[in-house]
């Protein structure tokens, strides 16, 4: 189910990632070659977006008075935002992730211990004893979901305003000279490592060329409370000029097939970054707009509570 769950989040990346780089600003397109297997020659293709901001993008969000009745009850009166950082709760969080980050470590090194398909796990990336976790770099992490209050989203606004920090665990990014490799939930007294693709992987390495302070983006609205809901990373961010931008990251073997299927099959490798403001991500793709999906399916997930 992970996997599965991995590949949908990679083809949403691709979808609106490709989608919207001509609605953020202008694009750059750098082609190279490389040498590939059987020293044939591959091609790159590195996708840059310049990043527009004051600008109302396209949008086809269409507000659902049902939708938003539906979520009232759920909606979060006080929003600790990605831009907030000077906010007590957040400072709270923080300081309280520092202190706990040994109670994480020790817990995740009793579930190699003590659980014979962690240790298992682990075991693939040389995790047995305390000794192998003393070569792991931990990094606490902000992470922030969309919340129910999006719902009530203007034209216009900034949909930063929107993300609340999640305070319901902590999460850890995880370095191994000085790769990143994964990232370590920890919550209610329990540790889980969960290992993350190149295409996320990508996107945090983007952000920290740019100079920029990443922080985790969940792809979903939850309805929980904030002391209860988790750290999941779907993809990194960070704030620019006061807008949440998100990091897009995506590489492999692309095959182009002729219309008339007589000539040969071209195959290329592309590796493509994209930066996205969160309006344009969010709201400007054609069709139904995503924040109408995401809240589509909240609504359906409490409808199918007992």
């Amino acid at each position: 189910m992970k996997k599965i769950a991995l590949i949908a989040v990679f083809l949403l990346f691709a979808a609106y990632g490709h989608g919207q780089t001509g609605k953020t600003g202008q694009e750059n397109i750098r082609i190279d070659t490389i040498k590939g297997s059987g020293n044939k020659l591959d091609t790159i293709i590195t996708r840059k977006t310049e990043l527009s901001f004051n600008n109302t993008f396209p949008n086809n969000y269409k507000r659902d008075e049902t939708v938003v009745q539906a979520l009232r009850p759920y909606m979060v009166s006080e929003i600790v935002d990605p831009g907030n950082q000077s906010h007590p709760i957040y400072l709270c969080h923080l300081r309280e992730a520092r202190q706990r980050l040994p109670e994480a470590r020790l817990a995740l090194l009793q579930c190699i211990k003590t659980g014979k398909m962690s240790r298992e796990y682990m075991s693939k990336y040389n995790l047995a004893n305390e000794t192998d976790l003393n070569s792991i770099t931990f990094l606490h992490i902000p992470v922030y979901y969309v919340t129910p209050n999006v719902a009530l989203f203007q034209i216009g606004e900034n949909v930063a305003k929107y993300y609340n920090l999640a305070t319901g665990g902590f999460t850890y990014l995880m370095f191994r000279s000085n790769r990143l490799v994964g990232y370590l939930n920890f919550s209610n007294g329990n540790s889980k490592i969960v290992w993350m693709p190149n295409f996320i992987t990508g996107g945090y390495t983007q952000i920290k060329k740019l100079g920029k302070k990443p922080i985790v983006l969940n792809l979903e609205v939850h309805t929980t409370n904030p002391k209860s809901t988790k750290g999941h990373i779907n993809l990194f961010g960070y704030i620019d000029h006061g807008h949440l931008i998100y990091s897009l990251y995506d590489e492999g073997i692309i095959e182009k097939v002729a219309m008339d299927a007589i000539a040969e099959p071209y195959v290329f490798f592309k590796k493509s970054y994209t930066l996205e403001t969160a309006e344009s991500f969010l709201f400007g793709n054609s069709g139904r707009s995503t924040v109408n999906e995401w809240l589509d399916k909240a609504v359906n997930r409490l409808k199918s509570k007992p």
